[in-house]
């Protein structure tokens, strides 16, 4: 349920929340996706980007009360500048939009985190779908080939950016999502929801594409990056995912990527547009 401050609406101003980059959700991150960190460690590279999925929390704030069967459906992000371990971070936020696509109606947060010194660090809109026209007591869905998370985009011509794998656990979900009990971690708390299984968060799949992004940009990522990732079908404990992407070259001044992930049989979970200064 949302935390007593009743239903969303267009326009709703947001609490300001603080954010801190705490070594528990560094650890966290690296431990639940199972990401070497050497390079960090070792001062080479920054922060990871999708860290700042911590930061994205005003669920509570944004939430309809009818939960069952709630899902991402789009993140909108644009990086101005690299987050440090250990610095706090305010957010801030409102409601921009709230629409309906097919089944489904759309709250559109957008929100801004910024540094100590008030310099913007990144700016995102986070699309969360909920079912309530028609409430369900088990969420049904499509089948991937009949619905546009099948391979219906078309991989533009470009260089290939080095593809990775993982194989998702329950014990992956539990250490990425912090120890938290929910419909990410937990069987019973997702039957509560609607869904059969544990849904996979959409915080820990998007983190497996900022980690593709993160290495192949590089420093430009972290100062001037975009990112527009659209969730096209859910992800399960034991799936086994690859995570891909090709740069099909610069335009107006910035590199282009298109990036997704898919399972073995095909199916996509998600698949993003990203760009960086060239």
């Amino acid at each position: 349920m949302s935390e007593g401050n009743g239903e969303p609406y267009v326009g709703k101003t947001l609490n300001e929340k603080q954010f801190v980059v705490a070594d528990r959700l560094i650890d966290d991150y690296f431990d639940g996706l199972e990401l070497d960190r050497s390079a960090f460690d070792a001062g080479e590279v920054p922060v990871p980007s999708m860290i700042a999925t911590d930061a994205d929390n005003y669920f509570g704030e944004t939430a309809f009360s009818q939960q069952r069967g709630h899902l991402w459906m789009r993140q909108e992000w644009r990086f101005s500048k690299p987050m440090e371990a250990g610095a706090a971070y305010t957010t801030t936020g409102q409601i921009e939009d709230i629409y309906k696509k097919r089944d489904r109606t759309v709250v559109n947060t957008a929100f801004t985190m910024v540094d100590g010194l008030g310099e913007e660090v990144l700016k995102g809109n986070h699309h969360q779908s909920f079912l309530l026209d028609a409430p369900v007591d088990r969420v049904e869905f499509r089948k991937p080939t009949q619905k546009a998370g099948a391979r219906k985009f078309v991989v533009p011509d470009g260089s290939a950016l080095d593809a990775f794998d993982r194989t998702i656990t329950l014990e992956m979900c539990g250490q990425y999502f912090h120890g938290n009990k929910n419909y990410h971690t937990d069987l019973q708390a997702s039957k509560e929801l609607g869904f059969q299984e544990v849904v996979v968060g959409g915080r820990m799949t998007m983190a497996y594409l900022g980690h593709l992004l993160d290495g192949y940009f590089g420093d430009r990522w972290f100062e001037s990056g975009a990112l527009d990732v659209k969730f096209t079908n859910p992800c399960w404990p034991t799936d086994h995912i690859t995570m891909r992407g090709v740069s099909s070259g610069v335009t107006d001044a910035r590199e282009n990527v298109f990036a997704w992930i898919e399972k073995d049989d095909g199916t996509i979970v998600l698949i993003g547009n990203a760009s960086a200064a060239a």
